[in-house]
């Protein structure tokens, strides 16, 4: 049986054009990535600008993380960031150095954050004295 790719263009003896027509599906996946990477940017930028803005993409949806996470636990982000910053930096500080993202990310999108954070969460501690404040 004969594959595709064995067959050979007289007018394309080099697979060029095949090759660039690769390359232009790539490069158009690319731009489309980029479009949907900017426009998330945008949406964590308008979530999380109620605070400093940190730097870069994954710096703001790990802000946007600990927000997400302390509404599931029933506390205003907001509030706790009007009412005492200090601390709110502080939570902020500890989920930008947090490796356990994924986790905190499927837990919140699964809607068992609430539960499961005392298990990986840095601000499991944190969180606990503001819940019984």
């Amino acid at each position: 049986m004969s594959n595709p790719a064995d067959k050979h263009d007289p007018f394309d003896p080099f697979g060029i054009v095949a090759s660039m027509g690769e390359w232009c599906c790539l490069l158009k996946a690319a731009r489309e990535l980029k479009d949907v990477d900017g426009e998330m940017m945008e949406t964590m930028l308008d979530a999380s600008a109620t605070g400093p803005v940190p730097e870069g993409p994954e710096a703001v949806a790990k802000v946007h993380s600990i927000v997400n996470l302390m509404r599931s636990l029933s506390l205003d982000a907001e509030a706790v960031r009007q009412r005492d910053p200090e601390t709110m930096q502080t939570l902020e500080a500890a989920c930008l150095r947090c490796t356990q993202r994924g986790r905190c990310a499927r837990e919140l999108w699964a809607g068992t954050a609430a539960d499961a954070y005392p298990e990986f969460c840095p601000n499991a501690a944190r969180l606990d004295r503001l819940r019984h404040a």
